[in-house]
Order: structure tokens, then sequence, then C-alpha cells
């Protein structure tokens, strides 16, 4: 070590300099910076879920339609809000990507007059309103999907074109002009409107991502180096800290444009996960060197022991964040693995760096460079803890196995859930609209039964649509969250009841009848109407659309495969379910494999490396019990608080290892180092005077840079903040509290005894 010091000193302005070049270079990458947020980016390529989806948007011109609502007191059938439903109406059809426009002015209602068969837009005048309010609620296709049941709130459906609605520039873009379009027509009724559907999604995801970048990338930067200089009021102490931070950051990112990879509602918050680890290394080694610099050795001298007595706990530590986050690499989430990739590479850009650029400044100081005790906390002088732990060891450990029980007790209740809609906090334009939709009109949640009727013109088939009767029936009796179901059936019913009003069946006997109906039908539909949306062009498959109350994951699921298994087991047919809403549910599996990957391969990782460097088999299960236990206590709090595991939390266990288990090792370090020369309870002291300034202080910098998710919009990210900030104050309480009085207990005083 003395060798590389020496190294270091020689090269310090070379390695200064060429570190700041080669980052500067890599960051004029940074102007290629793009965000997205497809429904594609949550699965892998070759996804099968995903392969039969973009089947269904190629067969059914996809599911991406916009819904804007709004509500008259006074009701929808008075002359100001249906003029302003035909104006909106007739300029949504204007913008550019838009395929059909879907509304109570343009509601293709199926008629007779004398022996004719009319086929006309509902409400294309303001004219005879009382009349057509009563044949509304009357009608399932327009009730409780374009009109409430108290004919106070209506909606409007913008389809957008299946080659375009994966896009989301043009999502955005339409998104935008929805918006500017109702706020003007918002100033002139004094309607309020409220927009959501799968488009609003895609394009909420990719500008709260964007406003995230820009609050929260500067955000973490000011929060560290206001932290740092509250607690070293210093310039250097601010600089060493800040250089490895900033730069460790901008090479991640610059790395993540140079392969391509664009920024998404995860990998936005790089620069903040980021900080968080590259801090801890900086933080300890800087810390350690002010140690021995309050002890009388010059700049050099000092460098040097903070070297020695960190450089194998710093090495250790950055190995294992980068397995925890390595392991979020091999997630089937998109997302999730590119974020695990990049902070794996952070964790070692930013050990790379505390061992050379962050040396490299402070060997640029004066040998006589005079330093201060740390403010906010100073531990450096601990005397009487490590008695203190000795005297009431067994009470500490009791407090905690109960506060472990009770967090058990609680993971019982904890559940998984990856609602898409769920994902966005209550106050953004897309989950308000979908609240309001739910509270006043329908379900805001769309899924799309594909229905196969087995061969060719088979939805033709009397049979056939009668199945689909039965089943409505029995899937509406079985799931009290569904609120609306249409397809091809409801015109074919329509056109029986109007044509054939004595018949005793709602469906025809005849095929060819069928057939007739939807002939006559199709040929008095205005251009932009057709039936391609409803079934396919050889009429084997038929579309079946369902509007579902929001509910978890696991219910959605749970209906789904009822679905499916209703098919197989009462009809001659099959169902799939498709739909952005439903691969997100599919998602769910993806999200537990996560966790549950995530924390088996970090767990499995960590206790090899333990075994392998403090070579104590008997002694493991300390190395793992602080921190897996606040993971436990979390979690269980979770469960009492019916807090769903989401994509966000999915991640937060294995950055919770990945980080937590950091102070751990500096723990052990210090121990088995004091031990050797030190009594048991002058040993804690020690480690206390040593290393509990560091782990307090980088706890306390990690809290409030993970504490920034919190503000962001985008929900996960927010429980991600809430559960990585409380587990990781948990887990250096545990370390601190709790692995001193384990070790008092199981160790030191069997150790006594056995020398008595």
């Amino acid at each position: 070590m003395q060798k590389y010091i020496e190294f270091l000193d020689r090269y310090k302005y070379v390695i200064i300099i060429m570190t700041t070049l080669i980052v500067a270079l890599l960051s004029l990458s940074l102007k290629n910076l793009a965000y997205e947020g497809s429904y594609k980016i949550w699965f892998d390529k070759n996804s099968q879920i995903i392969k039969k989806y973009e089947n269904f948007r190629d067969t059914f011109s996809g599911d991406d339609s916009f819904i804007v609502a709004f509500r008259d007191d006074n009701g929808i059938f008075n002359k100001k809000a249906v003029d302003t439903i035909i104006d909106l109406t007739h300029k949504f059809k204007q913008l550019k990507g838009v395929r059909k426009v879907e509304s109570l002015s343009n509601y293709q209602y199926i008629s007779s007059e004398d022996d004719d068969i009319l086929v006309e837009d509902f409400l294309y005048t303001d004219a005879n309103l009382s009349a057509k309010k009563a044949l509304a609620l009357k009608d399932r296709l327009i009730l409780n999907q374009l009109i409430s049941k108290d004919a106070k709130t209506t909606m409007i459906a913008v389809n957008l074109n299946s080659s375009i609605g994966a896009d989301e520039e043009v999502n955005i873009a339409v998104f935008k002009e929805l918006q500017k379009i109702v706020n003007a027509e918002a100033k002139r009724t004094g309607y309020r409107f409220y927009i959501t559907g799968i488009p609003a999604i895609t394009a909420s995801l990719v500008t709260i991502s964007q406003h995230d970048a820009m609050i929260l990338m500067p955000l973490a930067v000011v929060m560290v180096v206001l932290f740092l200089f509250l607690i070293f009021r210093s310039v250097v102490g601010v600089l060493v800290p800040s250089l490895v931070v900033v730069f460790t950051f901008l090479i991640v990112l610059s790395l993540q444009m140079l392969l391509g990879y664009k920024l998404n509602n995860f990998t936005v918050n790089i620069p903040s996960f980021v900080t968080a680890i590259a801090i801890a290394d900086a933080m300890h080694l800087y810390l350690a060197w002010i140690y021995y610099k309050l002890h009388h050795q010059n700049t050099k001298e000092a460098l040097l022991s903070a070297m020695r007595s960190n450089f194998i706990p710093m090495a250790l530590t950055s190995f294992t964040t980068a397995v925890g986050f390595a392991s979020l690499g091999l997630s089937v989430i998109e997302p999730i693995s590119t974020l695990g990739i990049a902070i794996t590479t952070g964790a070692l850009t930013a050990f790379m760096l505390s061992i050379t650029l962050a040396p490299a400044i402070i060997l640029t100081l004066k040998a006589d460079y005079k330093v201060e005790p740390v403010h906010i906390i100073n531990l450096v002088q601990t005397q009487g803890y490590g008695a203190f732990i000795v005297k009431h060891d067994r009470k500490i450990i009791t407090a905690f196995i109960v506060l472990i029980i009770i967090g058990s007790i609680g993971l019982l209740k904890l559940k998984v859930d990856s609602n898409s809609i769920k994902y966005f906090s209550k106050d953004t334009v897309v989950r308000s609209g979908a609240d309001f939709i739910e509270k006043n009109l329908t379900g805001s949640m769309r899924y799309e039964i594909i229905l196969d009727s087995k061969k060719r013109e088979g939805v033709k088939e009397p049979k056939f649509l009668e199945s689909v009767v039965t089943f409505e029936k029995k899937f509406r009796a079985a799931f009290d969250n569904v609120r609306f179901t249409t397809s091809l059936k409801d015109i074919v019913q329509r056109m029986q009841k109007v044509i054939n009003p004595d018949a005793k069946t709602v469906i025809p006997d005849d095929k060819n009848l069928v057939a007739q109906y939807l002939l006559l039908y199709s040929m008095s539909l205005p251009q932009g109407m057709e039936l391609n949306d409803k079934i396919d062009t050889q009429e084997r498959y038929l579309r079946l659309s369902i509007n579902t109350n929001i509910v978890d994951t696991s219910k959605d699921l749970q209906m789904i495969a009822w679905i499916k298994n209703y098919f197989q087991t009462q009809t001659p047919y099959s169902a799939d379910v498709q739909g952005q809403t439903a691969i997100f549910a599919y998602m769910q599996s993806s999200v537990t494999d996560t966790l549950i990957l995530s924390i088996s391969m970090t767990l499995l990782v960590v206790a090899f490396t333990m075994l392998l460097i403090f070579r104590s088999f008997k002694m493991l299960w300390l190395f793992l019990l602080p921190n897996i236990a606040p993971i436990v206590l979390v979690g269980g709090v979770m469960g009492y608080m019916d807090i769903s595991v989401d994509i966000g939390i999915a991640i937060s266990a294995a950055v919770i290892l990945g980080i937590a288990v950091d102070d751990t090792i500096h723990f052990f370090s210090k121990y088995f180092e004091s031990i050797k020369t030190r009594t048991f309870e002058q040993s804690i002291d020690y480690i206390m005077s040593h290393s509990a300034n560091a782990m307090i202080l980088t706890t306390l910098i990690l809290s409030v840079t993970f504490a920034i998710f919190g503000v962001s919009s985008f929900v996960p990210n927010v429980n991600f903040a809430i559960v990585t900030v409380s587990a990781l104050n948990i887990a250096l309480l545990f370390d601190l509290v709790l692995l001193p009085a384990l070790l008092s207990f199981f160790y030191h005083k069997n150790e006594s005894k056995e020398k008595k």
C-alpha cells in the first residue's frame, strides 16, 4: 500500500487531469439523451406475451384509445353539453394519427322506420333531446359506456391507428393536442375534462420520466453537496466525495447512451442511485483520513492509514453492492435489468474513483493541512458503549426478536400488484381521469377477450354467438368488478330485435340470417366505422371488450384464468385475454420472480463473500441477520398497512441487501482488527469511534438521496423510496445495536466462561 500511495503522489495531477478529460469526452454522448415509455420496454424482446399482443394489434387494430370524459350536473342531454360533444368529436377526428372517434354524437344507432332499417348517428343535432335521453338509458351499448346511469357523465373515445399507437412520440403529441383542445373547451364551457386510456399511460410514463430527470438529477447533487458542507464545513470535504459522485453518474449515463439505451421511469433515477452508492466509499475513506489526521498524522500518512484500514472493506462493499444490482440484471423486466446493469457499472466505477481520484485530490493538500472534527455527529471519542452493550445484551436481543416476529407475521398479508394505472399518483392526469370514469361512468380498466370459434366464418354461427351470451351472464355473476361488455354479438342482437321483434330468441337461429344482418349493418356504416376491429378478416375470431374497476392484479389474473378455463371446459371454443391492461397483469409473475431472484442471488453471493474473507462459518448468521431482518420488518409493516409489492418494491430488496451489507462489512472488518489487541468492550468502542460516524452519515445521505424518489409521480419510485429509506435506517440500527449485543451474548460471554 505504501508503494501505491507513492505512485498516486507522484502522478496525482496526471490522474486528476486525465480522469476529468475522459469523463468530459464520455459526457459528449449525453447530447443524445432520450426517453421511452412504450409497453414494450417492460418485456423481453422475445416475450411470448408481447408476440401475442402484437398479433392482436395487427388483427383487431389494437386498443390504443384515449378516453375524454366530463360531467354536467344538469344532465348531458342539454344543448350546451350536446354541442360540446359534437364539437369535440369533430375536432378530435382532425388530429393526426387518430383512426376513429366514438361518442354519443356518432354512435351508430339501429332503428326501423316503416319497412326500412336505419343505422345513423345518435346525436347529430341538439333536437329531441328528451327522446334521445330515454333511448340512451335503455340501450345497453350506450348505458354505462357512453352515458352514465344518471345521464350526467359522458365520454369520448379517441382511437389511434394501430400502426402508430405503440409510438410514444405520437401518443405524447396526441395527448398534448387533446389537452390543448379540452383546456380551451373548459374555458368556454366551464366543464372539467378528464383524460385517461392506454396511450395516456404510455405518454405519461415518458413525460413523468422527463420531469423526474429534470428534478431528480440536479436535486440529488444539490442535496449531497449541501449535506457534505454541513458535515465537513470545508471545500475539500465537499469536493472529494462530490467529484466521485458526479464523475460516476456521468460515466454511467454516458455508457448507457453509447450502448443505445434510452431513459425510462426506472433508469431516469440512475443519478440518484449512483449518488447513493458512490458517496459511501468516498465518505468512508475521507472520514478515516480525518480520523487519522486528528491523531496527529500528516496528510500522506493519514491517507496511507485510511487506505490500509478501508481498502478491503471498500472493495468488499463495492463488490456486494454490484452483486445486489447485478441480480436485477437477470430480470425479464427490461427497465429493471437495464437499471441493474447500469448501477453495477456505477458501483465498480465509484470504487475505482474512490481509490484513485479521491486520494489524488487529498494528496494535493499540504502535509500539515488542518482538519476539524465532523459536524452534526461526532463519535470519534466514544467510550462506555461497549460496556453498555455487554450489560444489556439480553434485553436488546429480546426486544429485537419481538420486532422480527411481529414483522414476520405481517409478511403473510403481503401481496403483489402490477396494475399499470396504480403506477401513477392520484393527482396525475391519467390516474385522476381513470378514477373519475370509474366513479361516474364505467370501469377504467379495459381487457380484450379474443374468442376462437375454431373455423372460418365461425363467428356467424348461432351456437357460437349463444355461447357468448351465456358466458357474459356467468361472467358478470362471477365478478362484480365488471362494469361493461361489448362485442359483435350485441349488434346481431340489436338487428334481431329491430328486424324481427317477435322472435323468441335474441340470436337468430340461422347463420345466413346473421350474415345478412351484419352485411346490412356494415353497408349502413359511415367511413371509418367498419367492423374490422371486432372480427378478423376470416371471421374466425371475435373480440369481446370488457371494462372493469381497478382491482389488485391478483384478482385480474384470477379473472383471466376463469375466462380461459370457462371456454376450455364448458364450450368447444377457446379464449385468450389481450390488451395492454392484460399484459401488465401478466407481468406480475415477473415482478415476483425478480423479487425472489434478486434476494436469493444477493444473499448467496454476500454469504459466500463473508465466508471467504472472514472464514467463520459459525458466525455467518450474524453477517446476514442485520441485513435480512430489516427487509422482514419493512415487508411486515407493508403487509399490515395493505401496501402491495410493485416493481419498485421488488427491486428494493436487492438494493437494500447490496447497500446495507456495506455497514456490516465495515463493522466486522474493524471488529476482527480490534479484537486481536483489545477487550470486547474496547473493540465495540473502537468500532463506534472509527466507523460509526461514516456508517451513520452515509446512511443519512443515502436516506436523503433515495427520499428524492418520493417526489415522483411514478408510484413505484415513491414506494421504493419509502421501503428503501426505512430498511436502510433499520439496518443501521441492527448493525450498531443488535449486532454488538449478539456478539456479546453468544460469543464474548461464552468465550469468557470457557476461559474461566
